[in-house]
């Protein structure tokens, strides 16, 4: 067994690289709220590029980056048509409703993917007595899905269905660059078909705290006073976009390493007695498992896990989760499955 503790809970266990270290700590800094940070300008120029946006912003998080999309194109009491379980519905603790007073309208979705009609049929009629439809959101790539790639000819659905009804269509990239690496789309293609945009720092590329926001000049103006309503606007933040601008330069191309990471982790728990995959297959960096038939909770299983020095997410009662980053080899994610073995054994 590794020395080192195998962390496969999220990929936002990953730590600073010493490189990533020596550019936070040469980082010119000044004062981001009032947009006199060089450094987080310069994030936010390459973050705008890359997508093909006018504007980006740097928030600490993803989700705190979802709840000011929400909030800069809804009022309270609109709905917003996603799948049932996106991120900001799921794992961001009631946000929606407590920060902004809107409700989900539930599309079906496969690992997080719907079609046009799904959503069409999920839009309220103008006028009507039910809430007004102010959002189309989806999720690339989809987390509680197994890192599912939402299909381009599926976005582009969603976006003649958004520009014909006057409906903004927000995606939710926390890891965009995983489905970029993934499908070969280059990220300004995503970009392209959408208002607005997130994506994640501290996930796949690396970094220790931070999300973009991308999207016009005006709905960026909104976003900007949102997130210092929220508290996010912070000062010196120069020190943190400096890690973004290290991650966005040498994280991205690497992305495909923990792909080809989480496929072998896939392979070698397959046959452990006891474990059955959630999903057929694995299209980037994360896998989900369910542990029902060893008689074992979830929760059990990765105690058991732990003591032998590694550790899965747990999901649900008997389902756990694992995500491979760029801070576990592809020895650690064979090790790590032995030890599932052993744990269920």
């Amino acid at each position: 067994m590794s020395a080192r503790f195998i962390d496969l809970r999220s990929d936002t266990a990953t730590c600073p690289t010493p490189a990533m270290r020596e550019a936070m700590l040469r980082a010119e800094v000044g004062d981001d709220l009032l947009g006199e940070d060089p450094t987080v300008n310069a994030l936010l120029e390459r973050a705008a590029d890359i997508f093909g946006k006018e504007a980006a912003l740097f928030v600490p998080s993803g989700t705190q980056a979802n709840q000011i999309a929400i909030k800069a194109y809804t009022q309270p009491g609109d709905e917003v048509v996603a799948d049932a379980k996106c991120h900001p519905f799921r794992s961001e603790a009631g946000a929606p409703s407590v920060i902004s007073g809107i409700q989900f309208a539930f599309v079906p979705a496969d690992r997080g993917v719907f079609s046009r009609r799904e959503a069409e049929a999920a839009l309220r009629p103008a006028g009507g007595l039910g809430p007004r439809t102010a959002l189309l959101w989806m999720e690339n790539t989809h987390n509680a899905g197994g890192g599912q790639v939402f299909p381009l000819e599926r976005m582009e659905e969603l976006r003649a269905l958004s520009l014909e009804r006057g409906i903004p269509l927000h995606m939710d990239g926390a890891r965009i660059f995983n489905a970029a690496a993934a499908s070969g789309v280059p990220p300004r293609e995503w970009g392209a078909r959408c208002d607005s945009l997130s994506f994640c720092l501290s996930k796949g590329l690396g970094c220790p705290v931070g999300s973009v926001l991308a999207g016009s000049r005006v709905f960026i103006g909104k976003a900007q006073r949102i997130r210092k309503i929220l508290g996010g606007g912070w000062r010196q933040a120069g020190i943190l976009a400096a890690a973004g601008l290290y991650a966005l330069e040498h994280n991205v191309g690497r992305l495909a390493e923990d792909h080809a990471n989480a496929e072998r982790f896939a392979e070698l728990t397959s046959g452990i007695p006891g474990v059955r995959h959630v999903f057929p297959t694995t299209p980037t960096n994360i896998v989900f498992l369910d542990v029902a038939e060893s008689g074992r909770t979830a929760e059990d299983v990765n105690a058991r896990l732990m003591e032998r020095g590694a550790a899965l997410s747990v999901f649900g009662r008997t389902t756990m989760r694992a995500v491979t980053h760029l801070d576990v080899s592809r020895k650690e994610v064979e090790e790590a499955a032995r030890a599932l073995a052993e744990a269920l054994a």
